[in-house]
């Protein structure tokens, strides 16, 4: 009796192993399949075959069968082994891995992906690569400008992205809101109306607003957001001046500070973008701040929401000098100088600038192109429509994070901001401490 015990058990944990395996099994068959279907580049190099180099990819949970699909194409293409090294999403966390890498002469891979406020901080370790990656003229020339540091490209633009504002169609209908808030002020009114409605309706779970506000750049962004949108002020001017409007400032950071517990989750000072995007995807929020790979991501088959999200650009203040200051970002690859197959790593780069990749990453997993004639591709705004919304922020001005004034300072002004951000929606320190603390460590940083 206890022997089959045993084998019952051990047929049951293998049964249970397998079913655990199956949606990414799926997840990654379907996206193998349509890199098999898609345009591929042509001309791409097949004498380097049996080469071997690293990749470096922080990545967001639902990119992971993406990559596996799109690195085992271009080995398929060109006989280039290719390993994948996954060093998480908390993009602070990661850069200082990298700089510890680099510093002690240890660096993992021979390619990086690299935030698009790295390059100033990175410089020292890159292959200058103006000449080596083939046609950039497509690039739109802000992102070229970013990646180019005292004549040298860093790096080149792999996709960006605009931080936007996630809305539950459904929801804003069942409640009688027209249209989706365009103000701080209105997003509040019309989360507390729907949560107080869903949670009446049984799912005690639900929040109005979800976003990142664990102590990061996830925050940096967020906050600067607010801020900006408030007429607070940009932090650093080009000339890296300090740029705090303080009683502006102070007004977007209550604002927040008010969210939490409120209309988000008293956790949310803990969370990063999947954590959102969790939660959304669950269907226990009405509205949240991301970027558009979570477009995609909440149209696969474990989403409650499929069908039912729309996207716009994030709320402004109310103040005169208020706007829209959706958050640009994205990702930058850059080839290590210490690269012992630099051949082989600038083909891997080439591939996936090329058009055709970006198509292929814009239509299956939200990634907003670096080429602009892209955006006016039908096929892609089909399978994408928030790039109807991103284009037009990103051709408009979206709100860059103060990096090129910062340079290589940029991770400890950084730092130092979502610092005393995180301080002020945690209570341990109040909003008008927290805003001139920001001026005061900022302007200590950009003095040195």
């Amino acid at each position: 009796m206890k022997t089959r015990r045993i084998k019952w058990f051990r047929v049951a944990a293998a049964v249970i192993l397998l079913l655990s395996l199956i949606p990414d099994w799926r997840a990654t068959a379907q996206q193998r399949s349509k890199f098999e279907i898609a345009q591929l580049p042509a001309n791409l190099r097949t004498d380097l075959k049996g080469s071997s180099i690293k990749v470096v990819l922080p990545e967001n949970a639902p990119d992971r069968p993406w990559n596996d699909a799109l690195i085992a194409k271009f080995q398929k293409l060109t006989g280039i082994r290719v390993e994948i090294v996954r060093p998480g999403n908390d993009t602070t966390a990661v850069l200082a891995k990298y700089l510890r890498d680099f510093q002690s002469g240890s660096p993992e891979g021979d390619v990086y992906a690299i935030d698009i406020v790295w390059p100033g901080i990175l410089k020292d370790y890159a292959e200058d690569l103006r000449t080596q990656v083939g046609d950039l003229q497509g690039m739109l020339p802000s992102l070229i400008q970013n990646d180019s540091v005292d004549g040298k490209l860093v790096a080149v633009p792999y996709f960006t992205e605009i931080s936007l504002l996630y809305y539950r169609s459904d929801l804003l209908e069942k409640y009688h809101f027209a249209h989706p808030p365009t103000t701080w002020t209105e997003l509040e009114s019309q989360a507390r109306v729907i949560q107080d409605g869903q949670r009446a309706n049984g799912n005690k779970q639900f929040w109005g607003f979800v976003w990142q506000g664990a102590a990061s750049e996830a925050l940096t962004c967020n906050a600067l957001e607010w801020q900006i949108s408030e007429g607070g002020g940009r932090l650093l001017d080009p000339d890296g001046k300090v740029n705090v409007k303080h009683d502006r400032a102070v007004l977007a950071l209550k604002r927040a500070h008010a969210w939490v517990g409120t209309i988000s989750p008293p956790d949310v000072i803990r969370q990063l973008e999947d954590d959102s995007l969790r939660l959304w995807k669950q269907g226990d929020a009405a509205f949240m701040r991301n970027w558009p790979y979570a477009y995609p991501a909440s149209m696969e088959s474990d989403s409650r929401v499929i069908g039912r999200v729309e996207v716009t650009i994030l709320p402004r203040g109310e103040a005169s000098d208020g706007r829209h200051a959706d958050a640009l970002g994205g990702f930058q690859l850059m080839v290590s100088k210490s690269s012992k197959n630099k051949s082989a790593a600038i083909e891997l780069v080439k591939f996936l600038i090329s058009s055709e990749i970006q198509k292929v990453n814009a239509t299956t997993r939200g990634y907003a192109p670096t080429r602009a004639d892209i955006y006016n591709d039908p096929s892609v705004l089909k399978e994408s429509p928030p790039f109807e919304t991103l284009r037009t922020v990103l051709f408009e001005g979206a709100v860059t994070r103060p990096s090129t004034a910062a340079g290589s300072r940029y991770d400890e002004v950084s730092h130092a901001y979502f610092t005393a951000v995180h301080q002020a929606l945690t209570g341990e320190r109040s909003e008008a401490n927290a805003a001139t603390e920001i001026e005061k460590q900022v302007q200590i940083i950009m003095s040195h």
